[in-house]
Parts: C-alpha cells; structure tokens; sequence
C-alpha cells in the first residue's frame, strides 16, 4: 500500500513538473511577441520619420542648369516680345540720325494766251499763244550742328534700347526664379505629408496589432483613424497643388526640367558664403555690382538720352533750310530757264517751348537716375540682410525641428512601454509636422534669398548681348 501511494504522487509530481514546463514555454512565447511588436513598431515609426526626413531638401536643392535656363527663357514668348520692342527701339534711334527731310520733286505746265498791240504785225492777226512747263527737286538740308547733336541723340536713344533688354532679361529671371520656388514649395509640401501620411498609416497598423492582443483600446483606433483621414486630405491637397505647380511650369518652361530637392543633410545652414559688409573690399565690390546692375545702367542711360534729346530740341530751335534746282522752259521754248532757290523758315514760339520741355525730362532723367542709384544701394544692403537672417532664421527652425523630433520620439516610446497616453503621441507628432513646415518655409526663403543675391549681383543668369542676336 506504501508502494501504490507513492506511485501516485510521483505520477501526480510528473503531471505537475509537465504543466509548469508548458506555462513557462507560454510565457516565453508570449513576452517573445510583445519584445518583437515592440520593437516592429518603432522600427516603422523611425521608417517613416526617416522618410519624412529623406523628403527635407537642403542648401543642394538643384535648379535647373543655368544654360538650360538661358536657353529655356530665350525661347519664351515674353523674351521674342523684347526682342521685337528692342529692334523696334533701335530703328528709332536710326531714324533719329538720318536725314528726317524728304526730297520734293515738282513739274509745273502752262498755256499763255497774250493779247497782241494793235496795229503790231502778228502772223495770225490777232492773239499770241505760248506754252510753258518746269520741272524742280528741292529737300530740307540739315546743319552741321544739328545733325552732330541728331547723331548723338540716335546714338543715345539705341544704347537706352540694348539697356531695356538687359533690364528685360533681369525681369525675366526674376519671374522664372519666383516661378521655380514656388514649384520646389509645392513639391517639398506634397512629399512632406506624404510622409506623414505613411507614419499614421504604420502607427494605425501597430494599433490594430497591438488591440488585437488586447495591450490597446478601442479609443486609440478611432483617434488613429480620425487623425489617418485628416493627413489623406492634406495629402490629397498638397498633391492637387504639386500638380498645379508642374502643368504651369511645363506651360510656361516647356522642355526646362523642374526643380529638384537635393538630398537630405544633417548639416547647419552656414553663414561662411553669405557677403560681409566690410568697409573697403566689399565698397568696391558693391561699387562694381552696382556700375553693372542693368536698372543702374537703364537709369543712366535714359538721363543721357534725355540729354542728348535736350540738345538736339535745342538745335531744333532754328529750322532746316531748304535748297532746290529748277529747268523749265516758256514761251514755247523760246527761253530756257535753269535756276536754284533757297528757302529758311525763321522758327516759332512752339520750338522754343519744345526744347525747354526736354531740358524739363533730361534734368528729371537726371534725378530719377541719382534715386535708382540710391535704391540699389538700399535693395543690396537688404538683400544681404535678408541672406544672413535667412540663414539664421533656417538654423533655428531646424533645430526646434529636431528637439521636437526628439521630443516625439521619447514620448512614443514611452507609451509603447506602457507609460504616458496617445494623444501625447499624437499632440507631439503634430507639433512635429508643424516644425518641419516651418523649417522647409524658411530653407527655401533661405534659398531663394541666396538665388536673388547672385541674380542681382551678376554671378548666375547674366545678360549676354549674344542673347539678342
């Protein structure tokens, strides 16, 4: 009987010691699944923030090559308009050196009838007929002075017309460079809640694993879902717009490549390329940017064409003489004329008040020519100022971009372990969608900053007078 009862408990102890082994195996199975959903679903949320990250353009952001831009713009219509009003301009100014007096010919015919004296011998016995005709060429001759001060006024009037192209041209880029950020805008927009859009997708993904083993609640599914639907629609609209954004530009750059966002870097904007405001060197440089700046360069030549218009007004005081030769014959031939007449009209009051009319415009050409010097002066003081500030405002939203990257991730992490709530989570991601529009905002203003810099001083998308030709 001993025997049998301690072949009971043995069997009993058996039974136990397998029970225990399949619970411990259970409970081995179980924390392996929570370790892996742990770690699965931080994995997809660094995922999508890296693709989040990988849609930041940086200072490498590529435009277009710059000969493929010249090219692009050359064959745009507002380009072929300037050209048109160019040629245009400079015909003017031809005709303004040429002779404006037109050659006059004139023929002249007759028929005399003259009564005959009384008691003279006359063939026919009574009156005398006599036919008579002329022939003239006459033309306006222009003085030595005043064709001196035409040429000039051509001269000055052609040179204003090659500085409008100029001016032309930096309007031109301006609009395209205005063109192409708003393109890079549109395209950082769309892959910047893109990315988003693909985070709460995961995150939705995780919770609805994480519910199904029973470690979420409902709520949080319907929070992830309200939040997923509220980031298509915002992709949905950043896309609308990024499409917009490539039907203009390949309407208007048909055959020019749209911008691209360069690739993503961990570095600071830097201030090491933004222009000093140093007292010698950088007065010279300005000095130099400011000789070459085609509105400078339009300003002054139209002062000196205002001049020149001035002077030949002036001269125009005192009208062109004109001279003609003249061949006739009368009395049917019985004499032969051959002649030369001169005529000079003396002037008038209108002349007069026309030439202090355009000393009125060349001394006002003139003051508007010292103001544009002095805006210019002023644009390039901001638009250096505006570079550095852009720079700066650029480091400090990417780096309130990154703490608040941060920020979201400890917090995520923190409510994967069982610590904090979802609307933390999702209040941070929020904030965190916030920071990196901003830092885009104020990298492309950075950039465009920078572009309008090297526009205005002549180092990218120069005028050349090839351009015209």
């Amino acid at each position: 009987m001993k025997q049998g009862l301690n072949r009971d408990l043995g069997e009993t102890a058996d039974r136990l010691t397998g029970l225990t082994r399949t619970l411990a195996l259970a409970a081995l199975l179980a924390a392996a699944a929570t370790l892996l959903l742990l770690v699965f679903m931080p994995a997809q949320a660094h995922a999508a923030e890296a693709q989040a990250e990988q849609a930041r353009p940086d200072e490498a952001t590529a435009l277009p090559a710059d000969a493929a831009v010249t090219e692009a713009l050359q064959r745009s219509p507002a380009w072929r308009v300037a050209l048109q009003r160019h040629q245009a301009e400079r015909a003017r100014g031809a005709a303004v050196v040429a002779n404006p007096n037109d050659w006059t010919p004139s023929a002249s015919w007759a028929q005399r009838n003259a009564r005959a004296d009384v008691g003279a011998a006359s063939p026919a016995g009574g009156d005398v007929r006599t036919r008579e005709w002329s022939l003239g060429l006459s033309r306006g001759l222009r003085l030595p002075a005043k064709a001196e001060a035409a040429s000039a006024a051509g001269q000055g009037q052609q040179a204003r017309a090659d500085a409008q192209l100029a001016m032309a041209w930096r309007e031109l880029v301006r609009t395209w460079l205005d063109d192409a950020v708003g393109v890079l805008q549109a395209s950082r927009q769309e892959q910047l809640l893109a990315a988003q859009l693909r985070l709460w997708e995961q995150q939705h993904q995780a919770a609805t694993r994480r519910h199904a083993l029973g470690d979420a609640a409902r709520q949080e599914l319907v929070l992830l879902d309200a939040g997923r639907a509220q980031a298509q629609a915002q992709w949905l609209q950043a896309q609308q717009r990024w499409q917009a954004a490539q039907g203009v530009w390949r309407s208007r750059y048909p055959g020019l490549p749209l911008p691209q966002t360069g690739a993503p870097s961990d570095a600071m904007p830097s201030l090491q390329g933004v222009p000093a405001s140093a007292p010698e060197a950088a007065e010279a440089a300005e000095a130099a940017w400011l000789d070459a700046h085609p509105q400078w360069r339009l300003a002054r030549l139209e002062a000196e064409a205002a001049e020149a218009q001035a002077r030949l007004a002036e001269a125009e005081r005192q009208p062109d003489p004109t001279v003609g030769v003249q061949l006739g014959r009368e009395r049917s031939g019985a004499e032969r004329i051959l002649g030369v007449n001169v005529s000079w009209p003396l002037g008038s009051a209108a002349r007069s008040l026309q030439s202090q009319a355009q000393w009125a415009d060349a001394q006002a050409a003139r003051a508007q020519e010292g103001e544009v010097r002095r805006e210019l002066q002023r644009n390039l003081t901001q638009w250096r100022a505006e570079w550095r500030a852009g720079q700066q405002v650029w480091q400090a939203a990417e780096q309130a971009q990154a703490q608040t990257r941060q920020a979201a991730q400890a917090v995520r992490k923190g409510y994967e372990l069982g610590e904090g709530s979802l609307s933390e989570v999702l209040l941070l991601q929020r904030q965190w969608l916030e920071q990196q529009q901003a830092a885009a905002t104020a990298e492309l203003e950075a950039l465009r900053a920078r572009w309008r810099w090297e526009l205005e001083t002549g180092t990218r998308w120069a005028w050349a007078p090839e351009a015209a030709r």
